[in-house]
């Protein structure tokens, strides 16, 4: 065999390795923006295969106001089991968030999820306070191309202490994804919490090259960029957000999806 053939087999098998596309753009950049929106719309994932990972993200590049969430999904045919462990704050005081749900596929376009919360929050000298709440989520794939999805937290008004004074926010959410072209995937999401006002989200992703995927959220409350970066079965994303007149928090995260 000559040289420069063996050179030509030893380049395509080490890019093989480095830059693997066992599925199409598209449905890499669906997965990277359901992983993204599953903490709060965990009905989207039922259209994913198995996964798993973590996320941390320092909001205004303050030690007090760090996150950790830990999550994922066992796809087993057409049920599904979620779990996610969060933690926000640090060690003097914060709150611990742990959930366990169900959800399940009917047919392949109507996926449906129940989760129920187990809430902890934790301060330096003061006994902690434990809370329980649960939330929904429905989502319909429309066609290939289009995807809905809607959510409530806290339904049932359930309160911090489970019977103390202060009711647990009540929030629920609306949202669509769509992608016109193959390299190319448009969504928006809006948000209500109570009290509170209106979060309209808008996000926009592409994959320019197959390992790179590139994304720009944009709100009435916050600028965000992240890159994400497609490797075999695993997805790592960078992100910055920008809030608007406070600071920008910087975000990274992994997941690992147990098929392509």
């Amino acid at each position: 065999m000559k040289t420069k053939q063996i050179l030509k087999i030893l380049v395509f098998s080490c890019l093989s390795l480095i830059i693997s596309k066992p599925c199409g753009a598209q449905e890499w950049m669906m997965r990277a923006h359901i992983v993204e929106k599953s903490a709060e719309s965990p009905a989207l994932g039922c259209f994913t295969p198995t996964f798993a990972g973590v996320h941390f993200r320092n909001d205004f590049g303050t030690k007090e106001m760090m996150f950790t969430n830990a999550e994922g999904m066992l796809a087993l045919q057409k049920n599904r089991l979620l779990f996610s462990v969060t933690h926000y704050g640090y060690a003097n005081y914060g709150e611990l968030k742990l959930s366990v749900g169900y959800g399940r596929n009917f047919g392949d376009r109507f996926a449906m999820t129940a989760r129920i919360f187990y809430l902890m929050a934790h301060a330096r000298d003061y006994p902690a306070r434990h809370s329980l709440c649960t939330d929904f989520a429905i989502a319909c794939r429309a066609s290939p191309k289009l995807l809905f999805d809607a959510s409530v937290y806290n339904p049932f008004m359930m309160r911090y202490g489970i019977v103390g004074q202060d009711v647990i926010p009540l929030k629920f959410s609306i949202g669509c994804i769509y992608t016109p072209i193959r390299k190319l995937l448009l969504s928006l999401a809006m948000s209500k919490e109570l009290p509170g006002g209106w979060v309209v989200d808008c996000r926009f992703t592409t994959q320019p090259v197959p390992p790179l995927i590139l994304a720009v959220d944009c709100s009435n409350l916050r600028l965000g960029i992240c890159v994400g970066w497609q490797f075999r079965r695993f997805l790592i994303s960078a992100q910055a957000t920008w809030h608007y007149r406070i600071a920008v928090s910087p975000e990274i995260g992994g997941f690992y999806f147990d098929a392509n």
